[in-house]
Order: C-alpha cells, then structure tokens, then sequence
C-alpha cells in the first residue's frame, strides 16, 4: 500500500494543526475505512527512525564500530523492527477493547487514524537526538533532555487528539495517553531484554 504525497501532506499538516490545538486539523485526515488500513502504512515513513533505533542499540551493546556493517546481526534488526511494529500497533489494539467500554466504538477509527499520524511523527522526531548521540554531536545526558522535551510535545498532542477524535474528558484522555506511554515503555523493556 503506498502513500499518496497529497495524503502524506494533508495528514502531517493535520497534525501540526492539532499540535497547535486546532481541532479543525482533523478535517485533513481521510476518515474512511480506507484511510483507516492507509494510516497503518504511514509506518513506512518512518523508517529513518527504524535505522536510528538499530544505530541506537548496537551503540548500546557496544558493537557499533566504524569497521562492522550496521545490519550485521539479523537477531538485532529483526527484534527492533518487532518492537518497532508493536509500539506502532500497541495503542490502538488496546482501543478495541477500551473504545467499548466507553462506548464510544463509533469514535474508535478516527482515533486510530489521528494517532497514527502522530505516531510517525513522534517516531521521526524522536529519532533526532538518538541520532545525534550515534553521531557523538550530543552527550547522553542532552539527548535524553531532547527525548524528554520532545516526549512532552508529543504526548501533549496525543492527549489533545485523543479528546478531539474520541470525545472524553480531559482526564479520560490523560489516561489514555498514559496507556499509550506504559504499552510503549513495556515494549522497550522487552526488545531490550530479548536483544540481552
């Protein structure tokens, strides 16, 4: 399934749009079933930050070296792109069941779509200061003050498009950013540990 530019454009504009807290944002997004199965495929975009992920652990595990391939290990870039794909699926599988406990099944597509988007753009921003640690242009300690400054963003406009696409109180979507957050954060715990 390929990406249109158009639909590419109209749904990162949309983004930004709901980043800046303007519901009409949501007018940018194809809210269709098919729009629905497309915004699963904007994962490919953000493959720059599968790369920066593999760069990241083989740093962790001390095997990145400027002599050895970046893909050397198949083990290593088969579980980062598991723990890639299951960060991307992790929120909105959940939403099946949590969307029908609030009732609010007919909200459920958006809310992935949106959350979709959000995803990718979180991926590829995040991806920049575990780049620059990679690259020796950032200390530890300052790339993880960019993670964090970016984590905060992008959870701040989670929280807004979860409110907007599902309809829920403020608090019910901080919730439901949390959810987004602990799933993400299980995920790490297990790609790491099965990397070792």
């Amino acid at each position: 399934m390929i990406l249109s530019a158009d639909e590419v454009n109209r749904s990162l504009k949309g983004a930004v749009d709901l980043l800046h807290s303007r519901t009409e944002g949501l007018k940018a997004f194809d809210m269709s079933e098919r729009g629905f199965w497309r915004s699963f495929a904007a994962i490919w975009l953000a493959l720059p930050a599968y790369v920066v992920s593999i760069a990241m652990e083989r740093l962790r595990l001390g095997l990145l070296l400027p002599d050895r391939a970046l893909f050397g290990s198949i083990w290593l870039d088969v579980a980062v792109a598991l723990g890639f794909a299951a960060s991307f699926l992790a929120l909105p599988l959940a939403m099946i069941w949590l969307s029908r406990k609030l009732r609010r099944t007919d909200r459920y597509v958006p809310f992935v779509i949106v959350t979709n988007w959000i995803s990718v753009m979180a991926l590829l921003a995040l991806s920049v200061p575990a780049l620059l640690l990679v690259i020796g242009w950032a200390t530890p300690a300052l790339a993880c003050l960019f993670s964090v400054a970016f984590a905060i963003i992008f959870a701040r406009l989670q929280w807004f498009a979860t409110r907007a696409t599902l309809g829920v109180s403020s608090g019910l979507a901080f919730c439901i950013v949390l959810l987004g957050l602990m799933l993400n954060l299980a995920i790490g715990e297990i790609m790491q540990s099965l990397i070792g």
